[in-house]
């Protein structure tokens, strides 16, 4: 490897170096990315609620299949059934499952930016977009509505995102608890929490799942307004944590995923890549050698033949040549038509006159005439170029 190509090697490596350390130290951007996964440290996961939700509650179960599944696999405890995700996409079929196990005298908290319409038709409940007249973005702030749980101040989310309230409620049987306002100097709020009593059970559902997230809950004091909508809750009975509704992953189902997930792992990977197609690009072209071309072999006998002839030309052996003509004759017939040729007589010529479709007389005439060339002692020269002719007339 000539100096040139060290140096050029040595920059690019240097290259690499930098852009791994540039990647290594620079501020990462938070992921704004919806996961509600209780393992993640995402903004929008739920790690630090669920941390804190262990210290208040007995017993957590986690749930990683559908509720459909588990209610078929008969849900025997007592106990509250609790969702949080971005979308709680339950089926109709799920969706009358927990209305039947809440009946019976069991919870079901949802936090979700929507109900299931069947549990919205069930429950005599409509929910509505708000849309500010003055704003297009803005930060919703909450608080609760009963004294014991109501707050001093609203707490606001320091990320702006368009809420939800309950535009309709049956009076009768539902409980507004919590309220949501886009600023805090404006009066009017909105209902986005409730309690809906269902048979000997109830719903709660809250309509903002943002407040249970980790960029919420970490945001100066507002932890206290989320700890404190569990107070409708009975935590010492067992609380049932879905994990099938998550928008995020919560195992590594891709060893992929795990590697480039760690920034020193993410760096040490593309590493290994860059070197790799480096050593290919410089080493692999270094080792290279040309493959030689073998012609193939080619037969000579015609190019033997001709410096044989020429040398006997050369001497005037007109005899020596008209033998090796008639040698080279008889050597055709015998490897061309199976014939053999040790014998020349009226069956070999009748023989080799049906096989090669010639006249049994011209034969007869042409191995007479080969018979008189090896019978005389000197052959001219005219007689050389009859003997060629006859047998190349017969070759045709």
């Amino acid at each position: 490897m000539d100096k040139k190509m060290k140096a050029l090697l040595w920059g690019v490596m240097g290259l690499v170096i930098l852009i791994i350390l540039l990647d290594a130290t620079k501020v990462e951007p938070t992921d704004w990315t919806a996961s509600y996964v209780h393992t993640d440290k995402r903004a929008l996961a739920t790690e630090v609620f669920y941390e804190g939700l262990k210290t208040v509650t007995s017993e957590i179960e986690h749930i990683d299949q559908s509720p459909f599944e588990q209610f078929q696999d008969s849900l025997q405890k007592s106990g509250t059934y609790f969702f949080i995700n971005r979308y709680v996409s339950l089926t109709d079929e799920e969706s009358n499952e927990l209305l039947s196990w809440a009946e019976n005298g069991n919870s079901v908290f949802i936090a979700s930016e929507g109900i299931p319409k069947l549990l919205l038709d069930t429950l005599g409940l409509d929910i509505s977009f708000y849309v500010s007249n003055s704003e297009i973005e803005y930060n919703p702030s909450f608080n609760l509505k009963d004294k014991p749980q109501r707050l001093s101040e609203f707490k606001k989310s320091k990320k702006a995102f368009e809420y939800l309230y309950f535009s309709k409620i049956d009076s009768a049987s539902t409980k507004a608890l919590g309220v949501v306002k886009a600023k805090n100097e404006e009066n009017e709020t909105h209902t986005n929490y409730i309690q809906v009593n269902w048979g000997k059970g109830k719903f709660l559902l809250h309509l903002a799942p943002q407040v249970y997230t980790n960029y919420f809950m970490v945001d100066e004091d507002n932890a206290d307004y989320t700890s404190r909508t569990l107070g409708y809750l009975n935590l010492s009975q067992p609380l049932f944590w879905d994990n099938y509704y998550k928008s995020g992953k919560e195992r590594i189902s891709n060893p992929l995923y795990y590697l480039l997930s760690n920034p020193y792992l993410k760096s040490a990977y593309y590493l290994i890549i860059i070197t790799s197609l480096l050593y290919v690009l410089f080493g692999g072209k270094r080792k290279q050698r040309p493959i030689p071309i073998i012609p193939p072999v080619q037969n000579r006998s015609y190019e033997f033949a001709q410096t044989i002839a020429g040398m006997y030309l050369d001497k005037k052996d007109h005899k020596a040549i008209a033998q090796k003509q008639i040698t080279s004759y008889l050597e055709q017939i015998r490897s061309t038509y199976n014939l053999s040729t040790s014998e020349i007589n009226t069956s070999f010529l009748k023989d080799l006159a049906s096989k090669t479709n010639q006249e049994y007389e011209d034969l007869k005439a042409l191995f007479q005439y080969i018979e008189r060339i090896n019978t005389s002692e000197v052959v001219s020269e005219d007689e050389l170029k009859t003997l060629d002719k006859k047998m190349t007339t017969f070759n045709s």
